[in-house]
């Protein structure tokens, strides 16, 4: 199973999941000609896309790609947002098998109609994926996992002391995305031991510290594959 990142932040959201068989989009955030561009003009490759909820960053795209064929998952809540009919219905606890990949919607916590995670599983091999954008927390804790892409948007420090960012903003950032040192602490409430990559998604561009973070998580969790997904 290979993970891939095309965007990772509020400017936009796209990652790519692939069996080398079978691919499917992970978010669709981006206008359809940066989509295309961004994937290499190969969309026709693309089995079927997720998207967890309906904020824009996250879902650009979705109407589009469902006019191209391709048919869009999302939750019942999501589709109502985003006024989806043509949306494929996936919610959470129900699987849908796209080639030899089988996916899993769960509950997350955003200020969204019905936000989602995904658990994704590649049948012939074994590995599983846990993919969870634009969620303050977690409380779903999946075993056997392979690879991790997870939300980690902002530290406390640095955003308390924002004079740029009015405190309303503030207080939307600290109910609505996930804090670096809570990721840390759901990290550690799950068994990473067969664990071999960790991607942290949709960091803030003013709210966080790439270095400083990368020392923080490579301490908690020495011979851990950690990666930073980029703007």
């Amino acid at each position: 199973m290979t993970f891939r990142s095309f965007a990772s932040s509020s400017k936009g959201n796209a990652y790519m999941v692939s069996d080398g068989d079978t691919t499917i989009l992970l978010e669709c955030g981006l206008t359809l000609p940066k989509l295309k561009k961004a994937i290499g003009f190969t969309l026709s490759q693309c089995a079927a896309c997720f998207v967890t909820h309906e904020h824009k960053d996250h879902s650009h795209a979705a109407a589009q790609l469902i006019k191209l064929g391709i048919p869009v998952y999302m939750s019942e809540g999501t589709a109502r947002a985003l006024e989806l009919p043509e949306a494929e219905i996936l919610d959470p606890g129900e699987t849908v098998q796209v080639g030899w990949l089988r996916i899993m919607p769960f509950r997350v916590w955003h200020d969204a109609a019905q936000p989602v995670g995904y658990l994704i599983d590649d049948v012939r091999t074994g590995e599983r994926l846990l993919f969870a954008a634009d969620t303050r927390n977690l409380d779903y804790a999946p075993k056997r996992l392979t690879h991790i892409a997870i939300e980690c948007n902002y530290e406390e420090a640095v955003l308390s002391r924002s004079q740029r960012m009015p405190d309303r903003l503030k207080e939307r950032i600290r109910h609505t995305h996930m804090e670096v040192g809570d990721c840390i602490k759901y990290l550690h409430k799950l068994d990473l031991s067969k664990c071999l990559t960790v991607w942290l998604l949709h960091l803030s561009a003013g709210n966080s510290n790439e270095e400083s973070w990368m020392r923080r998580f490579f301490r908690e969790f020495p011979g851990l594959d950690i990666r930073i997904c980029p703007e």
